[in-house]
């Protein structure tokens, strides 16, 4: 699905089902550099019971438009506003990586709509590298390699996946590279600029579910419990066995939780 705000064109995928209730949703937002096909394990389960899932792909990812917002601040208000195109009048909004960001940034700003908030390798900060910044302007190659690398637990590295034939690595890295000139960049910027995520946490009422990876080297368990002590309601759950791209290396426990989680948030 297709739409269009501020003249450039969104891309939102659907699990493929159109849903009668139109007002209620589960928005599904990607991480740096990604867009939202990392939810393709999700999304279609998610829709085909019922929950109008949009999983989108941010300004300057996937096959929306370009050019690639540059805060995260920025990217919550175009989050926002796509609510509001939609005319969402409920929402549970689920962010991995740089997405748990934008879903607090959101979450903070709007806690009549978005009655609860799910987040996937998180952390109270998300510093980046000087050398893995500078290889996202210049290595797109070098960069996809490094950050993949450092996403998958070890068993991921093996193959270990549920599903025949999908590779992880590959997967992930080509993803990473088809990203639009300057777009990984621009969100690892993000990402390392934004220092709210606690203060942010205080202010949010809703229900929060943060989900972690054993081995994440990203954003590693002990940020997600650190965040996790600034929210008033709040679940956390550690994957063993998985690194910070839960979604992909976890998917039948990653669905399940997101289904329980929706349902029990919002009345579909």
């Amino acid at each position: 699905m297709n739409i269009k705000i501020k003249g450039k064109n969104i891309n939102i995928r659907t699990g493929g089902y159109d849903l009668k209730n139109k007002n209620k949703a589960l928005l599904l937002i990607h991480g740096a550099g990604m867009d939202g096909s990392i939810w393709q394990l999700q999304t279609r389960y998610l829709a085909s019971k019922g929950i109008r899932t949009l999983a989108v792909d941010l300004p300057g990812h996937g096959f929306s438009d370009s050019p690639s917002l540059k805060t995260i601040e920025q990217m919550s208000d175009r989050c926002l506003q796509l609510l509001n195109y939609l005319k969402i009048k409920s929402a549970v909004i689920v962010g991995h990586s740089m997405g748990s960001f934008i879903t607090l940034e959101m979450a903070k700003k709007e806690n009549k709509i978005i009655k609860a908030i799910s987040l996937l390798g998180t952390s109270h900060i998300m510093p980046v590298h000087p050398d893995l910044i500078t290889a996202s302007e210049n290595d797109l190659v070098m960069a996809s390699s490094l950050m993949v690398d450092w996403s998958l637990s070890k068993k991921q590295h093996l193959g270990n996946h549920p599903a025949p034939g999908y590779w992880m690595i590959g997967s992930s890295v080509r993803l990473i590279q088809n990203s639009p000139k300057g777009t990984l960049a621009n969100d690892l910027k993000a990402c390392n600029n934004y220092k709210n995520a606690s203060d942010s946490a205080k202010n949010i009422s809703q229900k929060v579910q943060i989900i972690s990876g054993a081995e994440d080297k990203m954003t590693p368990q002990k940020n997600a419990i650190t965040l996790a002590e600034n929210f008033d309601n709040v679940n956390l759950r550690v994957i063993q066995g998985t690194g910070h791209m839960l979604m992909i290396e976890k998917p039948t426990i990653i669905t399940k939780e997101l289904y329980n989680f929706t349902i029990s948030n919002l009345i579909i």
